[in-house]
């Protein structure tokens, strides 16, 4: 006997799908949303993450530390904020308490904001701390908003909280690829085995934090987590998916989304022939994690 999915939508299921139809998903997202997809950078948003017409990549007035040639003179990079706001919008949902362990330089605060969600930052840099307040405090001066100069895999100030904080959404450095402040907490300095060991404490901590999602309800509360993946030679590609995943599980969380975001990659046309020497292609992609804490209630 065929399962028909149609006669089992009943309160809270029907109830969603009714109110999906008032809006029309390209006009909203750009797109439907897929598992693979490219954002562009939309002039409206990349404005509204700017302050004082800086250059947001020399918020700590260095260059990446990484690379030779082209790669030299890149600065640091800057979330997207068109993904953001399309995560954040599709994701959560408004007056969430949105908790970002590694802050980084004002994408993630102030899309949140604008959007009507609730913020809580935390960065070891207190240059980035200090930038992002004077833009949050220029753009959104009532808002809710929390920046913390601090560890964000300990967070301490919340020791004795549980079930408190409705989405995680946050990228962490990539490893060693670009190198940060070196300040206490900074994972960018750490090898990858110390480095995985502070995730597992992130994840272990965020297990705690976060409210549980009810899959029968459709109340979903969910960690996202944007990574991407190091080339180390003879020792192959060190895959932040991959291990994500691993330490996740442990931690308690379900994987329960994937999106693989196609990444604008300038530097393909100096690497191109050298990659091909090694025997591997560009790398143009990042992964978006969305992990869930399912209720034991049903």
């Amino acid at each position: 006997m065929s399962y028909d999915k149609e006669k089992d939508l009943t309160g809270k299921v029907a109830e969603a799908l009714n109110s999906a139809k008032d809006f029309n998903f390209k006009e909203r997202f750009g797109e439907i949303p897929k598992s693979i997809m490219k954002f562009k950078k939309s002039k409206e948003l990349m404005e509204l993450i700017d302050w004082d017409d800086s250059e947001l990549g020399k918020i700590e007035g260095e260059a990446r530390q990484r690379g030779g040639g082209y790669a030299k003179e890149l600065r640091y990079s800057i979330y997207n904020p068109d993904q953001a706001a399309f995560i954040l919008d599709y994701y959560t949902k408004p007056g969430y308490v949105i908790l970002d362990p590694f802050m980084g330089r004002a994408t993630r605060p102030i899309i949140s904001l604008y959007l009507g969600r609730k913020y809580i930052g935390y960065d070891t840099s207190i240059k980035t701390i200090e930038l992002n307040k004077k833009i949050v405090d220029e753009k959104f001066p009532n808002a809710k908003c929390k920046l913390v100069y601090g560890d964000g895999t300990e967070l301490i100030d919340l020791n004795f909280k549980e079930n408190c904080i409705d989405a995680v959404f946050t990228c962490p450095p990539y490893y060693n690829i670009e190198k940060y402040s070196n300040s206490q907490g900074d994972l960018s300095y750490l090898s990858v085995s110390d480095y995985n060991k502070r995730i597992e404490i992130l994840f272990n901590n965020l297990y705690r934090l976060l409210k549980p999602s009810n899959y029968k309800t459709l109340e979903f509360h969910p960690v996202i987590i944007t990574v991407g993946s190091v080339r180390k030679g003879i020792e192959g590609l060190i895959d932040m998916d991959y291990i994500f995943q691993k330490i996740a599980r442990e931690s308690g969380f379900i994987l329960y989304d994937k999106i693989f975001t196609e990444n604008i990659t300038p530097g393909a046309g100096f690497t191109f022939r050298r990659n091909y020497c090694y025997s591997y292609v560009t790398k143009n992609y990042e992964t978006t994690l969305v992990f869930m804490k399912f209720s034991t209630v049903v």
